[in-house]
Protein backbone atom coordinates (compact mmCIF):
# COMPACT_ATOMS: atom_id res chain seq x y z
CA UNK A 1 0.00 0.00 0.00
CA UNK A 2 1.65 2.95 -1.18
CA UNK A 3 0.66 6.36 -0.46
CA UNK A 4 0.64 9.19 -2.69
CA UNK A 5 1.90 12.59 -2.06
CA UNK A 6 -1.46 14.05 -1.94
CA UNK A 7 -2.50 12.17 1.06
CA UNK A 8 1.12 12.21 3.36
CA UNK A 9 1.02 13.72 6.43
CA UNK A 10 1.56 17.43 6.62
CA UNK A 11 4.92 16.75 8.41
CA UNK A 12 6.50 14.73 5.67
CA UNK A 13 5.85 17.55 3.01
CA UNK A 14 7.46 19.83 5.58
CA UNK A 15 10.26 18.01 6.59
CA UNK A 16 11.35 17.65 2.68
CA UNK A 17 10.64 21.10 1.85
CA UNK A 18 12.99 22.31 4.75
CA UNK A 19 15.79 19.75 3.60
CA UNK A 20 15.68 21.50 -0.04
CA UNK A 21 15.22 24.73 1.80
CA UNK A 22 18.16 23.84 4.22
CA UNK A 23 20.25 22.36 1.25
CA UNK A 24 19.96 25.56 -0.98
CA UNK A 25 20.64 28.35 2.11
CA UNK A 26 23.99 26.06 2.73
CA UNK A 27 25.13 26.58 -0.66
CA UNK A 28 24.30 30.37 -0.76
CA UNK A 29 26.51 30.78 2.55
CA UNK A 30 28.92 28.47 0.79
CA UNK A 31 29.03 30.28 -2.32
CA UNK A 32 29.09 33.61 -0.45
CA UNK A 33 32.30 32.52 1.62
CA UNK A 34 33.77 31.61 -1.68
CA UNK A 35 33.47 34.83 -3.56
CA UNK A 36 34.12 37.10 -0.39
CA UNK A 37 37.89 34.88 -0.04
CA UNK A 38 38.50 35.43 -3.53
CA UNK A 39 37.50 38.99 -3.60
CA UNK A 40 39.97 39.64 -0.82
CA UNK A 41 42.80 37.65 -2.47
CA UNK A 42 41.70 40.35 -5.60
CA UNK A 43 42.18 43.27 -3.86
CA UNK A 44 45.55 42.24 -2.93
CA UNK A 45 46.69 42.88 -5.99
CA UNK A 46 47.43 46.61 -6.40
CA UNK A 47 46.35 47.29 -9.84
CA UNK A 48 42.94 45.92 -9.15
CA UNK A 49 42.28 47.14 -6.03
CA UNK A 50 43.21 51.11 -7.93
CA UNK A 51 39.86 50.31 -9.72
CA UNK A 52 37.52 48.32 -7.29
CA UNK A 53 37.91 50.95 -3.94
CA UNK A 54 37.08 54.69 -4.28
CA UNK A 55 39.53 55.58 -1.07
CA UNK A 56 42.77 53.77 -2.77
CA UNK A 57 43.56 57.29 -4.79
CA UNK A 58 43.04 59.22 -1.46
CA UNK A 59 45.58 57.19 0.29
CA UNK A 60 48.59 59.30 1.39
CA UNK A 61 47.51 62.67 0.94
CA UNK A 62 47.32 64.97 3.56
CA UNK A 63 44.65 65.99 6.11
CA UNK A 64 44.05 69.97 5.53
CA UNK A 65 43.04 71.70 9.08
CA UNK A 66 40.93 74.17 8.70
CA UNK A 67 42.77 77.73 9.58
CA UNK A 68 40.27 78.46 12.51
CA UNK A 69 39.68 74.81 14.47
CA UNK A 70 38.07 76.46 17.15
CA UNK A 71 35.89 78.74 15.98
CA UNK A 72 32.09 77.75 15.27
CA UNK A 73 30.78 77.34 11.82
CA UNK A 74 27.70 79.57 11.35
Amino acid sequence: MSKEPETEPYEQLFLRFSAKVEKIIIRAVIFVIILLVCVQALLQNAYIRKHFTRVEPLEGQPYIVPEHPLRERS
